[in-house]
């Protein structure tokens, strides 16, 4: 029963981190995009991917990390070693790729080059490396701990980057400032978190096999690169960072919906840790239904205001949220299914293991279903791309590159619910996935009662005033909205009653 407790409190206080970083989040975007151009916002979103094609090697240190450590493995110096390795040498790759990458857009600023915004974010290619392999240590062994260093990182952006976009008017260049200054106070966090794990000798041998497994690290974690290759693609294709501001906003709204899935963070290293799936794995499920169902259906009926809190100008970018919405709720089911699947797989732990060995493995058979959807995926967009890459025409209100976000969009709700229906299979054999009639019945009333609750609000209490009138109102008629649901469901549903009293209980025991 500890381990149970454990794995829930685990999920539900990195998911509260997550929620509360939305907020922080919502609110640093805000004050970005208020303060930016499209074209500048379009270039932030395609630094912001560079840097993450730069770090992608960093996965094999990320990998084996976690794996090692809640295994019981003591490596805080080895990796912190290995770490300073890696952000030398992925540096120098991001530079080289700024080289090639800055000018694949319209210059987005009248006065200052590309290239300027790329080598300003250079710091934050090693920090995101350090700070990062920091962190899976505590993912090893303490996950709810290691969703504070994140916490930290969202408040200090706010108030970093707030006062250097918004009052020193630094405008993209303060974002960029902002970001990496955030990221380092969440180095300072993340090395008092982990102060007690540098007991250990330096082991090249140890870093030694994990590049020698590399090979696997990368290939579990190829696909959100591939992925992350939309943008580009679209950039050099459309030569426009317009499209990509547009898509953008309406993607950085919809990854909220994403956040579910780390109520499954736990899960992943009591699994590794020996604890039986099944003993836990419903619960984690049921408290994600919990959230995603009311996460999905405000996210949709409030679009187009919170599109209009970014910038009036994105609001044409509602059809586009919609079905991204959908899309990001399948694909956090997905990465739970993902945790379930992999976390199973003890070949790494076996001396003898070899690719033959691995190429039979649950890990690298996810992968190879990730790999493959994501591939499919940027086909599509690439497709799509170079069909509709003039930006003549409109389609649903979006003027300009209407048919090229469709078609984008579908694919990633495509990619989501074919990662769904291929990954269940495989769950099912290592647990029984049951919701009892009484819980989906409470979740279906309830959900039904927020969605036409949060409607009649909406539509009752017009949105007026500033910025902050407007957020505010958002966040009025959003909690009004949940104690509803909330209220349904704990009275349909005898075993929410006993999940959330089980829940808060976790949350409040000492560890």
């Amino acid at each position: 029963m500890g381990g149970e407790i454990k794995v829930r409190r685990a999920g539900l206080v990195s998911f509260g981190v997550k929620i509360g970083s939305t907020l922080t989040g919502l609110i640093f975007v805000v004050v970005v995009t208020r303060n930016l151009s499209i074209l500048e916002f379009g270039l932030w979103q395609l630094i912001s991917r560079t840097v993450a094609y730069s770090v992608f090697a960093a996965n094999i240190l990320y990998f084996w990390t976690l794996r090692y450590r809640a295994r019981g493995v003591t490596l805080g110096k080895t990796v912190l070693v290995g770490s300073f390795i890696f952000a030398a040498v992925l540096t120098l790759v991001y530079l080289i790729t700024s080289l090639l990458v800055a000018n694949s857009v319209g210059q987005a600023s009248p006065s200052t080059t590309n290239l300027y915004f790329f080598l300003v974010s250079t710091p934050a290619v090693p920090l995101y490396i350090i700070v990062g392999t920091l962190e899976y240590i505590l993912w090893g062994f303490r996950p709810e701990v290691a969703s504070y260093g994140f916490g930290i990182f969202e408040i200090a952006k706010v108030i970093i980057g707030g006062v250097l976009v918004a009052v020193f008017r630094l405008s993209l260049t303060g974002a960029i400032l902002g970001v990496i200054g955030a990221q380092v106070v969440q180095l300072v966090v993340t090395v008092v978190l982990t102060r007690r794990e540098y007991f250990d000798k330096v082991s090249f041998v140890m870093l030694g096999t994990m590049l020698k497994t590399g090979w696997l690290a990368l290939l579990n974690s190829l696909y959100p690169l591939v992925m992350n290759f939309d943008f580009l693609v679209v950039g050099l294709l459309t030569g426009s960072a317009n499209p990509l501001a547009i898509y953008g906003a309406a993607v950085t709204i919809a990854t909220v919906l994403t956040y579910s899935s780390v109520i499954a963070s736990g899960l992943y290293a009591s699994i590794l840790g020996g604890k039986d799936p099944r003993q836990s794995t419903n619960q984690v499920l049921e408290l994600q239904y919990l959230f995603t169902l009311p996460m999905l259906a405000g996210v949709i009926i409030l679009s187009h205001d919170l599109l209009s809190l970014l910038k009036p100008v994105y609001t044409q970018a509602v059809p586009i949220l919609i079905v991204l919405a959908f899309g990001a709720a399948l694909f956090s089911f997905s990465l739970s299914f993902d945790t379930i699947v992999t976390g199973t797989d003890t070949t790494d732990a076996s001396r003898e293991a070899d690719f033959a060995l691995y190429s039979k493995s649950k890990m690298f058979l996810i992968s190879k279903i990730n790999i493959v959807l994501a591939a499919g995926y940027l086909a599509v967009v690439t497709i799509t791309a170079s069909i509709f890459k003039n930006g003549s025409g409109s389609f649903l209100g979006i003027q300009g590159y209407g048919f090229l976000f469709l078609g984008w969009s579908i694919a990633y709700f495509s990619m989501g619910l074919l990662a769904v229906v291929f990954k269940l299979n495989y769950v099912r054999k290592i647990t029984t996935l049951l919701i009892p009639m009484r819980t989906a019945s409470a979740l279906s009333v309830g959900t039904v009662a927020f969605t036409v609750v949060l409607y009649l609000l909406s539509i009752i209490i017009h949105p007026s005033g500033g910025v902050l009138l407007q957020a505010g109102r958002i966040l009025l008629i959003g909690a009004i909205s949940l104690s509803v649901y909330a209220a349904i469901v704990l009275v349909v549903s005898s075993q929410m009653r006993a999940l959330a009293k089980s829940a808060i209980h976790s949350i409040l025991r000492v560890s």
